[in-house]
């Protein structure tokens, strides 16, 4: 994007992808925001349905952790989304908690992790989750291991059902 062939397109384009580069819903937004922004507002942001104001750009800036600047470049600064998407058995995940090995400890952290994810997404299916980018960032933070490590660990561990 060059200034000079910025168009608002480009714009709507670019919060989708920050938003997206976090691996967040629009629902996941309205919640970080405490319902100030809404869903459908950033859902209709954008598609480029709806006009921002300068007032707004600076609120989703500041909640993204962007400088707004961000929103008129192309320059990727930014982690990019996940490419696959990533599904936890949460049944073996549960069970592997409650059997002595090794791995105890981290499996205990992560039925803790989990549940609050749950939580939050308000997602009580019990059987699988789907862990965003954001989600791989934190546990990799929690069981002190490298993001790739961690990925491996969880195939290895057999707990991670697909990569699509």
């Amino acid at each position: 994007m060059h200034p000079e062939t910025l168009t608002a397109t480009d714009i709507s384009a670019k919060l989708r992808s920050l938003r997206r580069a976090r691996g967040w819903s629009l629902n996941d937004v309205e919640v970080m925001s405490k319902g100030e922004l809404k869903a459908v507002v950033l859902g209709s942001y954008e598609r480029g349905s709806r006009t921002l104001s300068v007032k707004r750009i600076l609120q989703i800036a500041k909640l993204y952790g962007v400088p707004a600047s961000q929103l008129f470049t192309d320059k990727k600064s930014y982690e990019s989304p996940i490419e696959t998407r990533r599904m936890l058995d949460l049944r073996t995940i549960s069970r592997r908690a409650q059997i002595e090995s090794p791995s105890q400890e981290r499996f205990i952290l992560m039925t803790r992790f989990i549940r609050s994810i749950l939580e939050s997404r308000q997602d009580w299916n019990g059987e699988v989750l789907s862990i965003r980018n954001e989600d791989c960032r934190v546990l990799s933070l929690i069981l002190n291991i490298e993001r790739a490590e961690l990925i491996r660990w969880l195939d290895d561990e057999k707990v991670l059902l697909a990569l699509r």
